[in-house]
């Protein structure tokens, strides 16, 4: 229940804060091909995430549309640690 309560508090909103934005594509999509698509969305790729299948990107680049595959995508700030690469995180600290 927890869980569901955080992603749901995570959704993009429109209160224009700079946050990056992961994008959530299914788990056993390729790291090149989820960046494809992000690209081919006209997203501003910064990085992947700690999975090949998620994407972060620049706030203010969405469309409002997600890439084409993409399950959702969820506000980065205090999921950094779920969703980053694992060196990213490790750097943080």
């Amino acid at each position: 229940m927890f869980v569901g309560i955080g992603v749901f508090a995570s959704l993009p909103g429109a209160d224009g804060r700079d946050e990056p934005i992961a994008i959530v594509f299914p788990f056993w999509m390729a790291r090149d091909e989820a960046l494809a698509r992000s690209f081919e969305a006209g997203e501003r790729v910064l990085r992947t995430g700690r999975l090949g299948s998620i994407v972060v990107t620049v706030p203010g680049s969405r469309s409002g549309e997600l890439p084409r595959g993409a399950w959702f995508s969820l506000r980065l700030a205090g999921l950094a640690g779920c969703l980053d690469s694992q060196s990213l995180a490790e750097e943080r600290q």
